[in-house]
C-alpha cells in the first residue's frame, strides 16, 4: 500500500491524452496475439485517441464551447459571468464521439474556423465508428456479467481509419497548436505504426 509521501503525479492535457492513447493501442496490437484481452485495450485506446482529437480540434478559445452539447447554459454563463463574478459555472456535458465526429465533418469546424473544409469522413466511416461506439465501446465500459463473442476482425480497419482522421486533424494545425514540432513529428509517426496494422 502506498504511503503519502510516495504519492506520484503525472502532468496530462487533451492532447497527451490522445498522443498517450495512440502509444497504448500500439502497444496492446504488439501483444494481441498472446493475450486477446488485448483487444478491448485497442478498441478503449483507438476510441479515446479518436475523441480526444475531436476535442482539440474542435474546442475553441472560450473552452468547452464547441465541444458540448449544453452550449447554450455555457454562453448564457459567459454573458452572466460579465456582470456577476458569482455566476455558476454549468456542468461539462461533452458531446458523444458519433456527435463530435459530425461536427469535425463540417466546413470550418476547427476552433478557430480556420479550415474551409470539414475533415473527410465518408458516411460508411461515420455510421461504422457509431456502431463501435453504441454497441462495442459502451459494453466494453460497462461490462456487464455476461459471457460475449465479438468480432475484433475489424479493430484492424478502425486503427486505420482513426489513424488517418487523427492525422488530418494534426494536418490542419490548430487542435496540436501548442505542441512542439517534436512532439507532432513523434505523434505523425506513432500513426503511421498504428496505420500499419491494417
Amino acid at each position: 500500500m502506498s504511503r503519502m509521501s510516495d504519492a506520484h503525479w503525472i502532468s496530462t492535457d487533451e492532447a497527451e491524452d490522445v498522443a498517450g492513447s495512440v502509444r497504448h493501442a500500439i502497444r496492446c496490437f504488439a501483444v494481441v496475439n498472446q493475450d486477446e484481452q488485448a483487444w478491448k485495450w485497442i478498441m478503449l485506446a483507438l476510441h479515446s485517441a479518436l475523441q480526444g482529437a475531436c476535442v482539440c480540434h474542435l474546442v475553441t478559445t472560450a473552452p468547452p464551447i464547441g465541444i458540448v452539447c449544453n452550449v447554450d447554459e455555457w454562453l448564457a454563463y459567459y454573458e452572466q459571468q460579465r456582470n456577476d463574478p458569482n455566476a455558476i459555472r454549468p456542468k461539462t456535458r461533452l458531446m458523444t464521439l458519433p456527435d463530435l465526429l459530425k461536427a469535425t465533418r463540417k466546413d470550418h469546424s476547427a476552433g478557430d474556423r480556420s479550415n474551409t473544409h470539414g475533415i473527410p469522413i465518408s458516411d460508411q466511416e461515420y455510421q461504422w465508428i457509431k456502431r463501435l461506439h453504441d454497441e462495442i465501446r459502451n459494453q466494453f465500459v460497462h461490462f456487464q456479467p455476461q459471457g460475449w463473442s465479438i468480432e475484433v476482425s475489424g479493430l484492424h480497419s478502425f486503427a486505420k481509419v482513426a489513424a488517418r482522421i487523427i492525422g488530418d486533424i494534426e494536418e490542419l494545425g490548430y487542435a496540436f497548436r501548442h505542441k512542439g514540432a517534436e512532439w507532432r513529428n513523434a505523434l505523425r509517426s506513432h500513426l503511421l505504426v498504428l496505420a500499419s496494422f491494417a
